[in-house]
């Protein structure tokens, strides 16, 4: 399998991996951005996809569905050559499957609030994680508005105190809704934290202030364990390279330049 893709601009490539409910849509005004220098390739995950298919999930379905999905596609795309991957949510628990089992193929991550919640220690508890579980092992089918209610509150996308129906998104969520059938992936996918050291590429983790504390305590894990990272934390919840898109689009220039420039091969070497 391959994910569908859209490519845009000329120049060094980045690739964009979604988060899982409106999947490629929500990069759209960073691609736009990024093709006046780069050629910015936009995956869609196999659950956003299926999901306005109507298509059930292949079985047995993990982020390694994902991930291998995504190996496929960037084969196609780059052959062997190595490129910056920049990752939502559930595209960015996605994007660090595929850095575990290719890591020579990445350039540098950016990771905003993935949900690997393998990374987190067995005693490690909290509410809000317990009552998503059992909020994804529940969504099955034509996905209910309640249910997709429930989620934009419990990741952060949204404060508690805020009605999401009252929100301009509400109607393409509504359309998306069926690709949240894959939050299962989260509970099932199972991998050893001590692989984290194989990622030698340079990896930017970003938190939201508001967002899930399980959420938080997945990135400051990653810090913890990965070789090279760096930890940076905006507004707003759990989508803040959306709301505070000037300063992290600023930020993560600013950090892949300067891997670029820590590789760069001296002129006379050449």
């Amino acid at each position: 399998m391959k994910m569908l893709y859209r490519a845009e601009g000329d120049g060094e490539p980045i690739v964009l991996v979604p988060g899982g409910l409106t999947g490629c849509v929500s990069w759209e005004p960073h691609a736009r951005r990024l093709a006046a220098e780069r050629k910015v390739v936009r995956v869609q995950l196999l659950t956003v996809e299926y999901g306005l298919k109507d298509r059930p999930l292949p079985p047995g379905y993990t982020f390694r569905t994902e991930s291998e999905a995504l190996a496929n596609t960037l084969d196609y795309l780059f052959g062997a050559d190595p490129v910056d991957i920049a990752a939502w949510s559930f595209g960015a628990a996605t994007a660090l499957s595929y850095a575990l089992d290719n890591p020579e193929r990445v350039r540098t991550l950016t990771l905003i609030e993935p949900p690997a919640f393998w990374v987190l220690d067995q005693e490690y508890h909290d509410q809000g994680l317990d009552e998503l579980e059992r909020s994804s092992r529940e969504t099955r089918g034509d996905v209910s508005e309640e249910q997709m209610a429930d989620f934009v509150h419990l990741v952060g996308i949204i404060p508690p105190d805020v009605d999401p129906r009252s929100l301009p998104q509400w109607p393409l969520w509504v359309k998306y809704r069926r690709s949240l059938r894959g939050n299962i992936a989260p509970f099932v996918t199972r991998d050893d934290p001590s692989r984290l050291e194989r990622i030698r590429s340079p990896v930017l983790l970003v938190k939201g202030t508001g967002s899930a504390p399980f959420l938080h305590a997945v990135i400051d894990r990653l810090a913890s364990r990965l070789p090279d990272s760096e930890v940076i934390e905006y507004p707003a919840g759990h989508a803040p390279h959306i709301v505070s898109m000037d300063r992290f689009m600023e930020k993560m220039a600013s950090f892949q330049a300067q891997w670029a420039r820590r590789t760069e091969i001296p002129r006379a070497s050449r």
